[in-house]
């Protein structure tokens, strides 16, 4: 049976079929491509959730920073005041 001598309203359904296959071929490609797109995003927010997670180790990291210089400033002047006291004690003149 060829198709010319196929009814009209088949060979309209098969054009439409054609049209419709057709669609279908373009939508899987786009669907490929936005696949492929978001694949990319995700390895692109992923190196920005790692970068993220070590700004904050570095950022957790000054907090001792400063608790350190805290510290040792304290301690600086504990030494300080306790020298003023040795050399004043050592600076008493014997007659």
């Amino acid at each position: 049976m060829s198709s010319t001598s196929a009814p009209p309203h088949l060979l309209q359904r098969m054009a439409e079929k054609k049209k419709e296959l057709e669609h279908l071929l373009a939508l899987r490609q786009f669907a490929s491509r936005l696949q492929t797109h978001f694949d990319e995003l995700s390895e692109k927010f992923e190196a920005l959730t790692q970068g993220n997670e070590a700004v904050c180790k570095v950022l957790e990291n000054w907090t001792d920073v400063f608790r350190t210089i805290e510290l040792t400033e304290n301690y600086a002047a504990v030494d300080q005041d306790q020298n003023q006291q040795r050399s004043s004690l050592v600076k008493i003149p014997i007659i």
